[in-house]
């Protein structure tokens, strides 16, 4: 079970690698984070048909990770406002396990055995120095960092409350769904209220292919938070966040970018520490 679910992450990592390669080349960023996110909205509501509406109880924890998934998704498209996709991806998706396991450790008393430790370590060194590397190379400026790392703490708040969320109400369908119902409605309130002539900007900004990145998205955070009940935080995150190798791949075979010294390196820590953490 656990190898498969460990297949499946991947499978993830690397269809979030896509979508966020959908959110970042669009010209009109808010109009494309809105987008996405609305169109995975249906199948959340399907998921939450079928799993069932959540005890009114679950409530108080489904309303606070929609507060959170808010404000990442605000922090995200901030983000790549200002920012490469090469330098703002390594630097939030490598810092959220770290996060995570300092968050976990200090206020639930959250343990990991040292294999897994050493695997988190090398899999997120990889991925910060890659992309400080990056911010460095693209000479970005502070607030560049700052987003990063917000969009970074922002996961990883989001990924502890959704795991125990998850793990309250006993299904990932059911809680997905109630919670990206009010996701949605908190963000288009706050891109109503803070992006000018947003709805003018929704109606001819709109694109087909946000349509696929919010499939995308749904089925990636689904097997996320399946993931949540069978392993623990940390491991899920930092797995989920291989995404950038994957990233990195596409862009040397597809695109044909140069494969030079610091991807070489992303890859081989990151691949380490997959070996380590990987259930055989």
């Amino acid at each position: 079970m656990e190898l498969f679910i460990f297949i499946l992450l991947l499978a993830s990592a690397l269809l979030h690698a896509y979508w966020n390669l959908i959110l970042k080349s669009a010209p009109d960023k808010a109009v494309a984070v809105m987008s996405i996110f609305f169109t995975s909205l249906p199948f959340a509501l399907v998921g939450l048909a079928y799993g069932g509406v959540p005890k009114f109880e679950f409530l108080p924890i489904i309303l606070l990770s929609s507060i959170l998934h808010t404000c990442y998704n605000i922090s995200l498209f901030k983000a790549y406002e200002i920012g490469q996709l090469s330098s703002i991806y390594p630097v939030a998706r490598g810092t959220a396990p770290l996060f995570i396991f300092v968050i976990g450790y200090v206020f639930f008393g959250s343990k990991i055995s040292n294999d897994i430790a050493i695997g988190i370590i090398f899999i997120c060194s990889g991925l910060i120095t890659y992309g400080l590397l990056q911010l460095r190379r693209n000479r970005s400026n502070l607030t560049e960092l700052k987003l990063a790392l917000l969009n970074g703490l922002f996961i990883a708040l989001y990924s502890l409350n959704d795991a125990f969320g998850t793990r309250m109400t006993g299904n990932a369908l059911s809680f997905l769904g109630m919670m990206a119902l009010f996701n949605r409605i908190f963000l288009f309130i706050y891109l109503y209220v803070f992006e000018k002539n947003f709805l003018p900007r929704l109606i001819s900004g709109f694109e087909c292919r946000f349509i696929l990145g919010g499939i995308i998205s749904f089925i990636c955070y689904v097997i996320v938070l399946a993931a949540y009940m069978h392993l623990p935080v940390a491991v899920v995150s930092t797995i989920r966040e291989t995404s950038v190798i994957f990233a990195v791949t596409l862009g040397v075979i597809v695109l044909r970018e140069k494969f030079v010294w610091d991807k070489f390196g992303l890859v081989v820590l990151v691949l380490v520490g997959l070996f380590i953490l990987a259930p055989i």
